[in-house]
């Protein structure tokens, strides 16, 4: 784990990468975070609303920074974009248009909720217009209601715990980002497995008006990721930080771009908790060394360590070692076959801990985990 004071960002290749994509119908957009993280969005109109196009939005590494979004290249993850038409519209008041529940196939903290262009205007001509001024609720949320808090963006908009509203609403003669719709980026805080959001639009007529009732709804989402920090050539790794950890918790890190490839940072910040201080050195013409580590598992979990024993900056295979842990155990005990003979000298150990069900992310030393932690520590080796 790291937190990026002033580390550099760098990319593992490694086949374990997940691609962020998505697939978008009138009831249900779903796809993969880059993580592997499954989000599935259910869509209900309500009244008289019908979904007129459903788009997905692909993920694109070049996709251009945002400067209502945050991370600034949001926009390179994968979405959605929908237009919704026909809801009934209430003069001087609101329209209640859609719910959209996102459900994630893991338990995942803070993500962030990005809108990229949510409202509407409809109309013949400049003078005959009609828009519709956007608000999203916050209705609840699994196994609790999280809160929003602003994280970037939305000009004109009040961001609240539960909303995101207008500052007010008036008749415009042009309409962006701010004016009618609006763009930004809201943490959902809290340890979930599903939220639900409500839609609603507010007519402004600009002319003669009366035209069809429409609202654009445009989303992504990104994960608080845990990445590694050992040096580079040991590979990168990165977890979605959700309810299971090395130690007691995680604290998530935060580059300054999103990735569609696992990343470590370059800066070793001894922020981890689940070894304090150096481990015993390790010594010996051969035989085994013992850690126990604290965990907290939200769910059955592998946890798995590397020792870098022969000092090639590198992880290999024989040099791992890995125990089961049941949902809420507090210590895993992991032992390794130490070879014959040892060197001397600093070297590397790489931690981490994933689902069960997830087997690549504690079967390798790099690459993407759904779930868990991981944590890199320096230590010594001692013939």
């Amino acid at each position: 784990m790291a937190v990026a004071l002033g580390g550099v960002a760098v990319a593992d290749t490694s086949s374990t990468d997940t691609s962020s994509t998505f697939t978008n119908s009138a009831k249900t957009a779903s796809g993969l975070t880059p993580s592997g993280v499954k989000v599935t969005v259910s869509k209900t109109m309500i009244g008289q609303t019908r979904v007129a196009s459903a788009e997905a939005t692909a993920a694109n590494a070049a996709a251009p920074a945002d400067e209502y979004l945050i991370p600034a290249n949001a926009k390179a993850t994968a979405g959605f974009v929908d237009l919704y038409e026909g809801f009934t519209v209430k003069r001087g008041g609101w329209s209640d248009v859609a719910t959209l529940t996102f459900t994630f196939s893991r338990p995942v903290r803070d993500p962030h909720l990005h809108v990229f262009g949510t409202g509407g205007s409809s109309g013949t001509s400049v003078r005959a217009r009609d828009d519709y001024w956007p608000a999203v609720d916050l209705v609840s949320g699994a196994p609790a209601k999280p809160t929003f808090s602003k994280a970037a963006g939305f000009p004109g908009f009040h961001v609240t715990s539960a909303s995101i509203t207008p500052e007010r609403v008036y008749t415009v003669s042009s309409t962006t980002c701010g004016i009618v719709y609006t763009c930004g980026t809201v943490k959902l805080n809290g340890t979930l497995t599903s939220f639900t959001i409500k839609l609603r639009a507010r007519d402004v007529r600009y002319g003669t008006g009366g035209t069809t009732p429409q609202l654009w709804a445009a989303f992504k989402l990104s994960l608080a990721e845990d990445a590694s920090d050992a040096p580079t050539s040991y590979g990168a790794a990165s977890h979605a930080i959700g309810d299971s950890f090395l130690g007691r918790t995680a604290t998530a890190d935060h580059p300054d771009t999103v990735s569609l490839t696992p990343r470590g940072l370059t800066a070793d910040t001894d922020a981890d908790d689940a070894v304090t201080g150096s481990p015993a050195r390790i010594g010996g013409h051969g035989g085994s060394y013992t850690l126990a580590i604290p965990v907290t598992p939200g769910s059955p979990s592998n946890v798995a360590g590397w020792i870098d024993f022969d000092r090639d900056g590198r992880f290999d295979p024989n040099e791992r070692a890995t125990v089961q842990v049941a949902a809420r155990a507090t210590t895993a005990t992991l032992r390794w076959a130490t070879p014959r003979p040892i060197g001397s000298g600093p070297t590397w150990m790489r931690l981490r801990l994933s689902a069960a069900t997830t087997s690549t992310a504690t079967g390798t030393a790099t690459g993407w985990a759904d779930s868990g932690e991981v944590e890199d520590h320096r230590i010594s080796l001692d013939h």
